[in-house]
């Protein structure tokens, strides 16, 4: 496989190209004989991917740029050979759950010395993805179980020729596994295990808009913020909470990401916004009144929802919270 050996060593630009099918590693993909991986693929390969047990071998890590990251299946290919498919999903942060998740995908056929890949994080997404932490000791440390399934809106194109493979649907139960410096390294798309997460609402006049935050709540996590954070997932945010009403100044330091910053009074209403935020700015952004709470979003987020002072943000922390308003 020469041609197909050096494509490997060389990489793709674009793409995420996995090592080699190997045998089956002496750890399980799950315990339990947990993981497996149903595929539909159509075109260049036409099969029915229904791995299981032994004979699936799963793998996941951040990725090399620190974004995002990467899982990798392998398994028999009926009547020929082995497959090997990786899922990279650079917006997809440590211990992070998320619906809507792009992924570019990769496909490597043992058999007919071909990759496919389709060369994009738009054109497969992960409908709901969702990671646990894993206890069993016999994983390595920082193991989660990754849930997923999705589809592809277009093929992945064959790297060295005619080709192409559609994966009309998938899903999947695999294993990733972060090293300590993962944990801790600024950049990651998630570098938050440890703070607590929640699921709010901002209600505006275009309807009720759910979020996933991570809750800042103690002085260390309102000091750290979202510093270092170069990627958020969609549909995601942190939540600073304050013991008493104050008025509040935040500035961008060490902050890469451009954000909305939403000043929010005791009762959920918005008291101001701070728009599309400069990126590693010094300059101080502050509240016109005392507020309980600062939500952090990625920047436009807050005009794409037509969010405007006087909405509501509900959340048990503010007493305008009413349980199924």
């Amino acid at each position: 496989m020469p041609g197909l050996i050096a494509l490997l060593l060389l990489g793709v630009p674009g793409t995420v190209v996995p090592q080699a099918p190997a045998a089956a590693a002496e750890e399980p993909c799950l315990p339990g004989d947990a993981g497996f991986l149903s595929m539909r693929l159509r075109g260049s390969i036409d099969a029915e991917i229904k791995w299981r047990g032994p004979e699936l071998d799963c793998a996941g890590m951040l990725r090399p740029d620190g974004r995002g990251l990467r899982l990798r299946f392998s398994g028999p290919l009926p009547g020929a050979g082995e497959l090997a498919i990786v899922f990279a999903a650079p917006d997809l942060g440590l211990g992070v759950s998320a619906h809507g998740v792009p992924v570019n995908v990769t496909l490597l056929d043992e058999a007919g010395e071909r990759i496919y890949a389709t060369q994009g994080d738009s054109r497969c997404v992960f409908d709901e993805v969702e990671q646990l932490a894993l206890t069993d000791l016999s994983l390595p440390p920082r193991s989660f179980k990754v849930n997923a399934r999705g589809f592809c809106t277009v093929p992945a194109l064959a790297m060295d020729g005619d080709g192409a493979v559609l994966l009309t649907r998938f899903d999947f139960a695999g294993r990733v596994t972060y090293s300590e410096a993962d944990a801790a390294t600024p950049g990651t798309a998630a570098p938050f295990p440890d703070l607590p997460r929640a699921e709010i609402q901002v209600i505006t006049v275009s309807g009720s808009h759910d979020f996933k935050v991570w809750i800042a709540d103690t002085e260390p996590s309102r000091e750290r913020g979202l510093m270092f954070v170069k990627s958020l997932p969609a549909g995601h945010g942190m939540l600073f909470l304050f013991e008493e009403p104050q008025f509040a100044s935040f500035w961008m330091k060490n902050t890469y990401l451009s954000l909305d910053i939403v000043f929010i009074g005791p009762d959920g209403k918005v008291v101001n916004i701070a728009h599309d935020t400069e990126p590693l700015s010094l300059r101080t952004v502050e509240s016109d009144a005392p507020v309980l709470g600062v939500l952090e979003l990625v920047a436009g987020t807050a005009a794409k929802i037509g969010l405007s002072i006087g909405d509501r943000v509900l959340h048990p922390a503010f007493s305008g919270h009413r349980a199924g308003s």
